[in-house]
C-alpha cells in the first residue's frame, strides 16, 4: 500500500510539470489558423482533463500512504505487546 501511494505521488509530480497546452506551437507550423486552433482546443481540453485526473490521483496517493502508515503503526504497537512468539509452542511440539 505504501509503495502504491508513493508511486502514484511520483506520477503526479511528473505530470504536474507537463502541460499539453504548450504542445501546439505557432500557427506557421500548420499553415492554417483553423487547424492550429483546433489542435490548441484539443490540447487545452486534454490538459484540463489531466489536471483533474492528477488532482484525484494525488488525493488517492496521499490516502494510501496515510492508510499504510496507520497499519504500520498498529502492527508496530501490537508487536511490542507480544513478550514471546505465539507460534513458538506449535513449532516446538511439531
Amino acid at each position: 500500500m505504501a509503495e502504491a501511494g508513493s508511486g502514484i505521488s511520483r506520477s503526479v509530480t511528473d505530470q504536474q510539470g507537463f502541460q499539453l497546452r504548450g504542445l501546439c506551437g505557432d500557427v506557421e507550423l500548420y499553415g492554417h489558423q483553423g487547424v492550429h486552433d483546433g489542435l490548441m482546443d484539443f490540447c487545452t481540453r486534454w490538459s484540463d482533463g489531466l489536471d483533474i485526473l492528477t488532482d484525484d490521483a494525488d488525493k488517492i496517493g496521499a490516502t494510501l500512504t496515510r492508510a499504510a502508515n496507520a497499519y504500520r503503526g498498529i502492527d508496530d504497537a501490537t508487536a511490542r505487546t507480544l513478550r514471546t512468539d505465539p507460534g513458538q509452542q506449535a513449532v516446538n511440539d511439531g
